[in-house]
């Protein structure tokens, strides 16, 4: 293995959640990090990013920054390459990782590629010259070239092109961090894991008291809200991480991070998710099942405005369906605030809104609106003290 702190690594997530992902990292020991526009940078270890993989809620995924380099054509794309392989001047190498190990022949590649002010614009075009680059070396070098596998990848690398400048990196994730394994049945379009954790995590709840979803769908923010709340760690169904393939892998070591115990502010938590859809319901009692949390889960179905909450205070979270009724009319709005003021007077809530300002007919001030995309749809997570 490199040395402890040889890692140039970075935690990618949705715009917006780049303060969350900051304090979920320092609550993991990670001292010092910089926020950038969809992430978090850091110098780290192997443990770190073993531990980033297992606990983080927020993060997309965790990539290690193998180096950077000058590239205003794809000339200089080339030559960068070919450099970060074979040594020699023009790259800087992020990570003290050897090119022998990490650009071995035996390890199958595959390469992606995003490009933002760049004036190499074809990001198929860029990945093609990184490619020869890579393998052009390789040749040189090791006297064979790796495959390129895009189905199953020991090595899954990713090109970012911002400006002039080019950056290679190795994602350890593999599979999004999203994929928490709980949603064996979806419907419609249901909240990104990540934007469910960050509701919980930003609306300040200390994990005392019920959790409520009067309006739950397939029951993502349930699932979130109680994997805070019990201290379970959002990988614990994943089957594969890209980083287990890696040449040095420490089973071990991940097995000890795995056995970490997690804060449990909640240990007695109970979960309350209603819809007016049965089949949502069912959807949601089968996620629950998967995730362990069908015991402490009581569901219904009926009308959200009608919806009686147990005893609290608590949490309520709400993600009313876009596109629909509730989405696009300002008088369902206030009904929703109606609710809110009434019958969870004392409680903790995170309302996730569209980004048509129709957050504003709830009729009561969010302490915080916090912008974020899901997907490639803005929004706002709405954070209220309901007293």
């Amino acid at each position: 293995m490199p040395p402890p702190t040889a890692l140039s690594l970075v935690a990618t997530c949705a715009l917006g959640l780049e303060e969350l992902l900051a304090a979920e990292l320092a609550a993991l020991g990670i001292g010092t990090s910089e926020t950038t526009p969809g992430g978090v940078r850091w110098q780290g270890s192997w443990t770190d990013l073993y531990r980033a993989n297992w606990r983080l809620r927020t993060a997309n995924r965790v990539l290690v920054e193998l180096g950077r380099w000058s590239a205003p054509d794809g000339d200089a794309l080339y030559a960068g390459a070919r450099a970060l392989v074979r040594g020699g001047a023009g790259v800087e190498r992020s990570s003290a990782l050897p090119p022998g190990t990490w650009f071995d022949p035996a390890l199958p590649f595959a390469l992606a590629a995003t490009t933002s002010g760049s004036q190499v614009r074809d990001a198929r075009w860029a990945v093609m010259r990184v490619k020869d680059g890579l393998v052009d070396a390789q040749r040189e070098r090791f006297g064979r070239r790796a495959d390129v596998d895009r189905r199953d990848p020991v090595l899954p690398l990713r090109l970012r092109l911002s400006g002039d400048e080019a950056t290679l990196l190795l994602d350890s994730s593999g599979e999004p961090l999203d994929r928490r394994g709980y949603r064996v049945v979806s419907r419609g379009a249901p909240v990104r894991e990540q934007l469910a954790a960050a509701a919980v995590l930003a609306s300040g709840w200390d994990g005392s008291g019920p959790v409520v979803d009067p309006m739950c769908g397939t029951g993502t923010l349930l699932a979130e809200a109680a994997a805070v709340a019990l201290g379970l760690p959002p990988g614990r169904l994943r089957e594969s991480w890209a980083f287990t393939r890696f040449p040095g892998f420490e089973p071990r070591r991940f097995a000890a991070i795995r056995a970490e115990p997690l804060p449990c502010p909640g240990p007695d938590l109970t979960l309350h998710g209603n819809d007016r859809e049965p089949e949502a319901i069912r959807a949601a009692a089968a996620n629950l099942a998967r995730a362990g949390l069908r015991e402490r889960t009581q569901l219904s179905t009926g009308d959200a405005f009608a919806f009686t909450p147990p005893s609290g205070p608590g949490l309520v979270l709400v993600n009313p369906p876009y596109g629909e009724r509730l989405a696009e009319e300002p008088t369902q709005w206030r009904r929703l605030g109606d609710l809110l003021k009434q019958r969870f007077r004392g409680w903790k809530a995170a309302v996730l809104a569209g980004d048509a300002g129709l957050g504003k007919h709830l009729g009561l001030r969010p302490r915080r609106r916090l912008p974020v995309r899901n997907g490639p749809l803005p929004m706002r997570i709405l954070l209220l003290d309901l007293y």
